[in-house]
Order: C-alpha cells, then structure tokens, then sequence
C-alpha cells in the first residue's frame, strides 16, 4: 500500500464513517419520511424479504441504527463490520429470490451492497482503532476496494442500461429536465461511460483521478435524483443513503493508491508511460499558465488601484514567459505544443471577468489558489522528469520559485488588503 502512513491511518476512519452514517440513515429516516412505492411493493412480498407486520421490520431497522453507531463511535470495530457483511448477504440472497427485477433496481440500491461488502472486509482486516497506532497497512485493502467499486460501476453500467433497460431510471432521467436527448440513448451512453469507469478502477488505472471523478459523479447523482424524486431519500433499501458508504470507500482508496495487482504500478516503471505524462503535464502546465496570463491582464484592466494594478500586469508577463519556456521544453522531450491558445484565453477571459465583478479581493484570492495549484504542478512535472534531463529540471525548478514568489506577493498583497479595510471600518 504505498502512500504516506498519516493517509493509511486515515482510512479506517473513512471507512467507518461512510459506512456508519449509511446504516444510521438507512435505518431512521426511511420511518421518519416514508418510504417509496416501489420499496413498500418489494417488502410487501412478506417474510422471504424479513419484513412483515409484525415488529420484526422494527426490529431490523433498531440494528441498522445500532450497527451505524458503533462504526461510528468504534465500538467493536471487527464484530460490526462482520455483522454488516452477514447483514448484506442475507439480505441481497432475500432479494434475488424473492423479487429479482428489483436487481435492476434504480441507481444501484443493489449493486452498492458489494461495495459495502468490500468496505466491511477491508475495516474487519483494518480494525478501527487508528487512534492507538495498532492500524498496519493490508496491501489487499486496496485491491478489495478496486473490485468493490469497479464491479459495482460496471454492473451498474451493463445490466440496468444495456441487458435490462429500467423504467425507473427513464423516469428519474425524465424528472431532470436535464438532458435534450433521447433518454434512453442517453442513459445507454451513461451506461458506457460507468463501464468504463469500472473497468478503469478494477485494472488500477489512474486510481487516484478516478477516486475524484468518482465522488464528483456521486455526489452529481445523490443531488439531481435527491432533488428530483425526493421518494427516494426514504428508500429503506438504500438507494441514495448508501452513497455516503461509497464515498467513503472511494476517498479510502484515494489515500491508499492502486494497491497491487494494478496497472499504475506496472506503468510507473514503463519509460514510454513516462514520456507520454510528462508531455501530458507540460501542455497542461502551458495551458494553464496561458489562461492565467490572460485572466492577469483582464484583471489589471479593471483595477483601480495603481499598486494592484502593477502587480496583475508584473504576473501576466511572468506567466507569458512561462507559456514560451514550457513550449520549448515540450519541443525539447519531443513533443509539439498543442494549439489551444485561443480555448485557454477565451476560459480565462471569462473568469477574469467574474472576479473582477466580485472585487479586487476576489480576485486576489483566485489567483493565489492558481499560484498555489501551479507549484504543485512544476513539481509534478519535475518528478516525472528521467535523471539525465538537468537543463530541464533546473528549468522547472526556476519556474516553481517564481510560482513561490507569486503566492507569496499576493498573500501579502491581500493581507494588505485586508488590513486597509479594518481600518476603513
């Protein structure tokens, strides 16, 4: 599990957490809102699914708080995450028997057992007392969550979308208002597009930019379909709550990496691959550095004060210059510089815009977090650098310390700010 052991130590406590605040909301608010159609239709099926009239539906539900509360608090961290395994099993087999079109059932109730399955395991081999310093990095942890989540957005991807198209997603897609297309080309394409992420997770390609576009996409979904078809927010079986449990398995996975068995491992000792990001890292380094001259010099226009404007001006040459040396390092790796000058200028013409709108402040305060961005990608791009090429890293380094003296020259200038404004007042 490679990584610093700070972010290993933290991933119990993800863990625990995601799947906690699932179990707990699952087992309260479904009573306190109602529960959809569909799910009273599915329980109505009797004692096969363990939801009768009896008090026993009562019952499940005071385990699932009671479960929720002890990931936690950490409160017996190995016999609640066997607990919830069991739990999942017996009630995914209840479910395949007893009404198996509900195995289609809308964005992935189903399906996302198998991801709190995976998280159980990886926190019952874990444990949760990260607090004590007994946690040791499992170099399956990693793996077990890759195949939780990425058999997850495959199934996720094929079967509901492809091999057995569900009415309920048309009607939820239909609810957004959304999307101009047809909506089950539209939901075919989404489709493809999961099963492409899965399979992306489940080989270990890009395991940390897929762990953000993963909780981009989740949280996208929770908020469209949470807005849109509130019936489920109180679906017992789990339909948006447990979109907690994967996000904290996906930032999990984030903090441990690939793990084994992965192809960023494999390509990490590839020189080709190599090559290929540093040419990737560079345009996108020349890219930005393109757009934040642009939005320099819009910004420069619209201040008013002299001294503020003498700055944006001084950090719109740099970062011209800038633009022109990574060119010629692009050229000099074997690379072209890609023609999207003009893309990048007209993006950042429009956010110079906006944060002139909002004030100098606002600006100032966009820039620094750019500047801040822009150092960490020079000491990307150095990392991925072959030990021969010096000319070039001595290139970057420079880059990286004007990058360093920019945030240092805009915190100062904003603090200034800041403090002339107290004084106003």
């Amino acid at each position: 599990m490679p990584g610093d052991w700070r972010d290993e130590a933290q991933v119990p406590l993800l863990l625990r957490v995601g799947l906690g605040a699932a179990w707990v909301y699952e087992g309260l608010v479904p009573h306190l809102l109602g529960p959809s159609p569909d799910s009273l239709a599915l329980f109505g099926r009797g004692s096969a699914l363990l939801r009768g009239d009896g008090n026993l539906p009562l019952a499940i539900d005071g385990v699932k708080v009671l479960l929720g509360l002890c990931l936690l608090l950490g409160w017996m961290i190995p016999w609640a995450a066997a607990l919830q395994c069991g739990l999942l099993i017996v009630s995914t087999i209840c479910i395949a028997l007893a009404a198996p079109q509900f195995l289609v059932y809308p964005t992935g109730a189903i399906s996302k057992a198998l991801v709190l399955f995976a998280a159980g395991l990886c926190l019952g081999i874990l444990g949760g007392d990260e607090s004590a310093g007994t946690v040791r990095p499992v170099r399956v942890v990693p793996l077990l969550l890759r195949v939780g989540l990425g058999v997850m957005w495959l199934y996720e991807g094929l079967v509901p979308k492809w091999l057995w198209p569900s009415p309920a997603e048309v009607e939820i897609v239909a609810r957004t208002g959304l999307i101009p297309l047809h909506i089950p080309l539209f939901l075919r394409l989404l489709g493809l597009a999961e099963a492409v992420l899965g399979l992306t997770v489940l080989a270990g390609l890009w395991t940390r930019g897929m762990a953000v576009l993963q909780v981009g996409l989740l949280g996208a979904f929770t908020a469209i379909v949470g807005w849109t078809s509130l019936a489920y927010l109180a679906d017992p079986l789990g339909t948006l709550s447990r979109n907690l449990a994967l996000v904290g398995s996906v930032l999990a996975l984030y903090r441990t990496g690939s793990g084994p068995f992965a192809l960023d491992g494999w390509l990490a000792g590839n020189a080709a691959w190599q090559r290929w990001l540093l040419q990737a890292a560079l345009q996108g380094n020349r890219a930005i550095e393109i757009g934040a001259a642009e939005a320099y010099r819009v910004q420069s226009q619209a201040a008013t004060d002299p001294t503020t404007q003498e700055l944006f001006q001084k950090l719109a040459l740099d970062e011209v210059h800038h633009g022109e040396d990574l060119g010629s390092l692009i050229r000099r790796h074997g690379g072209r510089p890609l023609p999207v000058g003009a893309l990048c200028k007209g993006v950042a013409w429009m956010l110079g815009c906006v944060t002139a709108v909002f004030g100098t402040r606002a600006s100032l305060s966009f820039d620094l977090w750019l500047e801040e961005r822009g150092g960490s990608l020079y000491a990307r791009c150095a990392r991925l650098l072959p030990p021969e090429a010096g000319i070039t890293a001595r290139a970057l380094q420079a880059m990286q310390n004007q990058e360093a003296l920019h945030v240092r020259l805009l915190r100062d200038h904003l603090r200034a700010r800041r403090a002339a404004g107290r004084k106003r007042r």
